[in-house]
């Protein structure tokens, strides 16, 4: 006699003249919808070993051999990297020369068939996309408090489970995968681990969230199918995801910035801009516009045209046109009159210093510094204690 089953057991039968073999592949089917398994269900044999990032603190007497890519953060230090040896060294200093306040390695557990590099995309130069300051391989929140890292994962030569046939864009995007650290700028304390699957085509950085754009193809259209994922730091509600054909190209406090081309020279039609950029919340409400616009910074600046731009020879732009500088947050802008705005470090994280020529009719005479805007307020100009810049 049968004994009984708990009344909210699963319990599987083979139905009627199944053969073991069709009734693994039912089995199979149903273990991989309950689980939602990101791998294919076959013999456990074939399974691919487990891939998991590694995060572990490390002592460094200075920085000095850091010497990747680097953002400032909040308290005037900034993070500096190395990759060396299939492990990434990320550190926060106020010097070079001096130890630094954290210093941690990430490395790939458990898997020496594969490696990690800063993302490698060899084709429509996705690559340099990827190494801008607002959505690239390493961004900063507006705030300073945290850091985002981002780094391709890949097989080693001589790796079977690769597929044989990468000629399709999607059969080429099923072999990539990408992981996103975010940490806390100013302990090194990981905040955030996310994998992905397919190709990023950015990051960017809100002081609660993260957001990562990824594809099936090199662009988020059409065939790419391209979303948006946003990730809370505080690990509530849980990911949002919105599907999007445009660009991800930066963020402020709390919104994020879509536009129709990369914002990038090498991959947008001629001439790159003026674009109308959408601004959208973490969960994809459309916020609003920024028309004219021609250049995305960290922190949440967006440099645009103050009328539509004349047009220009060659597509180029007129010297002369009148352009600003917005807080995409908080609407503040500032008239550049012929000026010129770059990105820096502040004692609060990112920030932005406006500059002027010494001759304005001369290209190659001198530029002092005028004021500057930190993403950490409302995005007003200062002009109180330009000498810090004099010695940058």
């Amino acid at each position: 006699m049968m004994g009984k089953h708990p009344r909210n057991a699963l319990t599987f039968m083979p139905p009627a003249g199944a053969t073991p073999h069709t009734f693994f592949i039912a089995l199979c089917t149903i273990t991989v919808t309950l689980t939602l398994s990101l791998g294919a269900c076959s013999h456990p044999t074939s399974l691919p070993r487990p891939r998991r990032l590694e995060v572990t603190s490390r002592t460094l007497t200075n920085t000095s051999d850091l010497r990747s890519v680097s953002a400032p953060i909040n308290g005037g230090a900034f993070v500096s990297t190395g990759l060396k040896n299939n492990i990434l060294t990320v550190a926060s200093s106020t010097s070079r020369q001096d130890a630094p306040r954290w210093a941690i390695d990430i490395s790939l557990a458990d898997s020496p068939l594969n490696s990690i590099s800063w993302p490698n995309y060899s084709d429509h130069d996705l690559t340099g996309r990827l190494m801008s300051t607002a959505v690239g391989a390493l961004v900063v929140s507006p705030n300073g408090n945290y850091v985002s890292i981002l780094i391709q994962a890949y097989q080693k030569h001589g790796d079977e489970s690769q597929p044989a046939n990468r000629s399709s864009t999607v059969e080429l995007a099923s072999l990539q995968r990408g992981y996103v650290v975010v940490l806390d700028a100013r302990t090194g304390r990981t905040v955030l681990t996310e994998e992905f699957f397919g190709f990023i085509l950015a990051q960017a950085l809100t002081n609660d969230y993260l957001a990562v754009e990824t594809a099936l193809a090199y662009f988020p259209a059409g065939e790419g199918k391209g979303s948006i994922t946003a990730f809370p730091f505080d690990g509530s509600p849980g990911p949002t995801t919105i599907p999007t054909d445009q660009w991800l190209v930066g963020a402020g406090q709390d919104s994020l910035l879509l536009s129709p081309q990369p914002l990038h020279h090498d991959m947008c039609s001629s001439p790159c801009g003026p674009f109308t950029l959408t601004r959208i919340n973490t969960s994809g409400q459309n916020l609003g516009t920024i028309t004219h616009a021609d250049r995305v910074y960290r922190g949440g600046w967006v440099e645009r045209y103050k009328e539509p731009a004349p047009d220009g020879e060659d597509g180029e732009e007129p010297a002369q046109a009148a352009r600003e500088v917005v807080d995409v947050d908080t609407g503040a802008a500032t008239d550049l009159n012929g000026d010129q705005a770059e990105e820096t470090g502040l004692s609060t994280g990112p920030g932005l210093l406006v500059t002027r020529r010494t001759d304005p009719d001369k290209q190659s005479s001198p530029s002092v510094p005028v004021s500057w805007l930190s993403a950490a307020d409302d995005g007003h100009p200062h002009t109180e204690n330009l000498e810090q810049f004099t010695s940058k």
